[in-house]
């Protein structure tokens, strides 16, 4: 489906995401609106049918209770504007604390490799920015039953435009240089690239951050222009240096 020869109004970024994932033969389960992908895919984390999928896929076009990082709520701007996901991933051992900066670079790093003419930058510990503006946000969420763990990425991305009632809210189409279209193809090879990234980041969940993440983080973390104070170092635990030398958890902030 081309976005180009297709009419704003018309498009459903879930609809099209579901199309996508079933043509590279992932589980995935879509409705048009739905309460909260993260919750439902916490309910079904352990459904029998579901076992033997190492990857679950839940998306919607409109959330009725969007959840963000602790009280924080996700609103999208319309139904079909917003990639509303969560990637439920079956594990065998409990995520490290590294866990939400790896997916938090994945996401990014997928962001970059489409699109990258802007200016995408991170805000520890979930959010990602086009200069200002937030785009995303990632919620991550785990579930057990014995020796299994299923972690939920949730992932909120602001495609086509942004919530009017949120000024610090931006969206992929409203930064794009004026000529540019939202091309499906371009957001074909950013799913493709963000499954490879996600899975990649989520194979390494129980390491420490190597030398070569460390570095990216600390320039993506850097590149914020809303900072109030820049980062010295990122710690292969995940734990972040600022200027003045405090060290901070990435997962307390």
């Amino acid at each position: 489906m081309s976005m180009i020869e297709t009419p704003l109004e018309d498009i459903q970024i879930g609809a099209i995401t579901k199309e996508w994932a079933i043509a590279n033969q992932l589980y995935v389960h879509y409705e048009s609106s739905l309460k909260s992908t993260n919750d439902l895919a916490k309910t079904k984390a352990f459904d029998e049918g579901l076992m033997s999928e190492p990857l679950c896929l839940f998306l919607t076009d409109h959330q009725t209770s969007g959840r963000g990082r602790g009280k924080n709520t996700w609103q999208d701007a319309s139904p079909g504007s917003a990639l509303l996901s969560s990637w439920g991933y079956l594990l065998n051992a409990k995520p490290q604390p590294t866990t939400s900066c790896l997916v938090g670079l994945a996401v990014y790093r997928a962001l970059t490799a489409t699109w990258p003419f802007l200016a995408w930058n991170l805000k520890a510990p979930n959010d990602i920015f086009i200069g200002e503006k937030k785009v995303a946000g990632i919620l991550l969420e785990s579930v057990l039953q014995a020796d299994e763990v299923r972690i939920i990425v949730g992932l909120g991305i602001n495609v086509i435009k942004a919530p009017t009632e949120v000024p610090t809210s931006g969206s992929i189409l409203e930064s794009l240089p004026v000529g540019t279209p939202l091309l499906g193809q371009d957001w074909t090879s950013f799913l493709e690239r963000l499954l490879f990234e996600i899975t990649d980041a989520i194979s390494r969940c129980e390491e420490p951050l190597s030398t070569t993440d460390q570095m990216s983080l600390l320039k993506a973390l850097n590149d914020n222009p809303n900072l109030q104070e820049y980062y010295e170092k990122v710690e292969s635990t995940g734990s972040l240096i600022l200027e003045s030398g405090k060290s901070v958890a990435w997962w307390e902030l």
